[in-house]
């Protein structure tokens, strides 16, 4: 596919106006290595009307806007419905920019037919903890308890073959993705917590390789505020309960171990962190229970 066409989809909504424009002029500078880009406004009047100047002059860009909030996946996978590109790259609203062969290695990957979804590192500025020190050749690693092992802005040399890979800069065959159904649209609450990674097992699923490759990367600034930490602990217990419950069907033994193993992460998030909130949301894991049996029979599309 070194050939093939990509078309970025970029999901946002109002209060992210800055982060989208710094974004759009940084990948305009590198216009011709790619197709086209899709942003999926959600009720930022101010950023359409900033996206439909900016389209008079370069018409590579679409607008898909909404009065309101449909939420990321919906968002994207409407992105992805519309676009004409044959790899669907997928951009958090805050990533910064893009490494300088970005296109060109993610169009080389995809030469081998069994690839189904390619990323590469994600740098933020932030330090890297002592944890992450300790596990720096392990990337993108899932354990049988539904523990993801992310480190994605390891510095590792070759491209290596993952289980889990960052969503902040996903490219995915076109064809692969409507083969596994897309996102699934029940993580459309919160934020949307494990909603990546989901549809990244569901290509491991399908015999599709996932491929980390650390020859490109982004900068990714994420914004941390004590409002946005609670917001993030309150929907990570009910979400990755969801994701766990859905994609390991454990027992009521294993997903015992799986709370413990939770608890124990908890513990640990509160000396990192400092704060109270993980074990003030911890009990939202019976809402997470509470949320997979409810929407179990869709789960099964997905």
């Amino acid at each position: 596919m070194v050939s093939a066409l990509i078309s970025i989809i970029i999901p946002t909504s109002v209060g992210r106006e800055k982060e989208v424009k710094a974004l759009i002029t940084s990948l305009l500078k590198m216009k011709n290595e790619f197709h086209e880009i899709i942003v999926v406004v959600d009720k930022s009047k101010e950023l359409r009307n900033y996206l439909i100047n900016v389209k008079k002059k370069h018409k590579i860009i679409r607008v898909l806007f909404s009065s309101r909030i449909r939420g990321r996946c919906k968002a994207k996978n409407l992105g992805a419905k519309k676009a004409r590109g044959d790899i669907l790259l997928f951009l958090d609203d805050d990533v910064k920019e893009v490494s300088k062969n970005y296109f060109k290695v993610i169009r080389e990957t995809f030469t081998n037919p069994i690839v189904g979804a390619v990323s590469g590192r994600e740098i933020k500025p932030k330090k890297k903890s002592i944890i992450k020190k300790i596990v720096s050749n392990k990337v993108g690693i899932i354990t049988s308890l539904g523990e993801v092992i992310s480190n994605f802005d390891a510095n590792i040399e070759k491209p290596k073959i993952v289980y889990a890979l960052p969503g902040c800069n996903l490219a995915i065959k076109k064809d692969v993705f409507k083969l596994v159904g897309g996102f699934d649209e029940n993580y459309d609450v919160g934020t949307a917590y494990r909603e990546e990674t989901d549809l990244q097992l569901r290509i491991k699923k399908a015999g599709y390789l996932l491929i980390f490759n650390p020859k490109i990367s982004v900068i990714h600034e994420e914004k941390e505020s004590p409002t946005r930490l609670k917001k993030w602990f309150r929907w990570y217990y009910v979400l990755n309960t969801y994701f766990f419950l859905k994609n390991f069907n454990p027992s009521p033994l294993k997903f015992l171990f799986f709370i413990y193993k939770e608890f124990l992460g908890c513990c640990m998030r509160m000396l990192i962190y400092k704060k109270p909130y993980p074990i003030v949301y911890f009990p939202r894991i019976i809402e997470g229970i509470v949320y997979y049996m409810k929407n179990k029979k869709t789960t099964s599309r997905n």
